[in-house]
């Protein structure tokens, strides 16, 4: 027996529509524009915006796991050990935070993710370096044993993302 013959039993399929506007296709965020707009479109991100990406929500974790007293966190000036690795403070919770929420700011956009790749690469650099010779400087920051290792590790991958010349100025 063919569909044909029992009029009554076809299916209609929705019309198919590649447009943002279908109620059956890709769906636009609903959040107001602005500096995470470019942070709900995973499409055709650059490897320099999901490196920002990826390191702003690594240190915004790290900060707000530097708050919680379960991970080891600390929520005032004394120093504790975050995950039992990491000596933290306020201090260094909040900068953590500020740096998180400027690299998912910046992965918005091409240009923001080089500026803060740039920016943040070359002062964890300089805080390493400066934590191998004084462990507490301005006696308000613990910058010592892995913490060290972190901050040369991450200034080094930010600084070699922010600073390479961009993809179309490469010769082949």
């Amino acid at each position: 027996m063919l569909p044909s013959t029992f009029p009554s039993c076809r299916v209609s399929r929705p019309p198919v529509s590649s447009g943002p506007t279908s109620s059956y296709g890709p769906k636009r965020s609903k959040l107001a524009p602005g500096i995470f707009s470019g942070v709900t479109q995973m499409g055709n991100r650059s490897t320099l915006q999901m490196v920002a990406l990826v390191f702003g929500a690594i240190y915004l974790a790290a900060g707000v796991l530097g708050f919680l007293p379960f991970a080891g966190g600390s929520s005032t000036l004394t120093n504790s050990a975050l995950l039992g690795l990491f000596k933290i403070n306020l201090l260094h919770n909040l900068v953590h935070v500020v740096i998180g929420i400027a690299g998912l700011a910046a992965a918005g956009s091409l240009a923001n993710a080089r500026t803060f790749c740039q920016i943040v690469g070359v002062i964890l650099l300089l805080l390493g370096v400066l934590g191998v010779f004084v462990a507490n400087p301005l006696g308000l920051l613990y910058i010592g044993g892995l913490d060290i290792a972190l901050h040369l590790v991450s200034g080094a991958v930010l600084a070699y993302f922010g600073f390479a010349a961009p993809v179309s100025a490469r010769s082949a």
